[in-house]
């Protein structure tokens, strides 16, 4: 099911009463310079608060810098003696990927976004920008990153192609939240519709898609939304 005009427009004007004005939203930063800080990050922000997930970058970054690619992520890992050790000794997270028994750890699913990465020829955010944006989510990083334990729906593929700087949207819970709050339906939207109804928006407002979702986020776990200074 396709999004409507009416709903929209309903966002479009939840944004405008809500979100203040689109010139001073604060723009989300990514890592345009770290495919490594890309994947850690993607991959640690589903279910957990997102202090956290600053604390397994910012650890990441006090060891190994801003610049990592795909290649060098795997070369710490290997160092710290796998996935396990890198998460006690360099991420301090051993949050697994999802909450079923024997899950593993999210460390383990970033190894193996990484090598997925090595193995498309992908090592640098250039590359990955080169490789997928013609075509986000029809292509073969985009099929073999599904198949990555529990990241089947998206939402973290997504998210890396935001953090790569990429126009995408991340459909999270917090996000869908303010859309279905937005747009009042009692209908729950799916993350794909969530995407089509960001986008749209965003035309509509003449802001990029990866600024609105950011500001949505922001709007939606209480964050300030402007920057005070035009």
């Amino acid at each position: 099911m396709t999004v409507t005009p009416a709903e929209v427009d309903a966002l479009v004007a939840y944004c405008k009463s809500n979100l203040g004005d689109p010139d001073l939203w604060i723009t989300p930063e990514g890592y345009p310079r770290s495919l490594a800080l890309c994947l850690i990050d993607s991959i640690y922000s589903t279910g957990s608060h997102y202090s956290s997930v600053v604390n397994v970058v910012n650890r990441y970054r006090a060891q190994r810098g801003f610049t990592d690619g795909a290649a060098a992520l795997l070369q710490s890992m290997s160092a710290a003696g796998g996935p396990r050790g890198w998460a006690e000794s360099v991420a301090d997270n051993l949050k697994p990927a999802h909450t079923k028994a024997g899950a593993p750890l999210k460390a383990e699913v970033i190894e193996q976004a990484a090598q997925l990465m090595v193995d498309h020829g992908i090592d640098t955010v250039e590359d990955l920008v080169a490789a997928v944006e013609a075509s986000p989510t029809d292509n073969p990083v985009h099929d073999a990153w599904n198949k990555l334990p529990s990241q089947r729906s998206g939402v973290t593929y997504n998210y890396l192609l935001l953090l790569a700087g990429l126009p995408s949207v991340k459909p999270d819970r917090m996000v869908l939240r303010f859309l279905e709050l937005a747009i009042g339906t009692d209908v729950t939207l799916t993350g794909d519709r969530a995407i089509e109804l960001v986008m749209a928006a965003a035309n509509a407002l003449e802001v990029s898609p990866r600024t609105l979702d950011h500001v949505i986020w922001r709007a939606a776990s209480g964050r300030e939304l402007t920057d005070q200074t035009p």
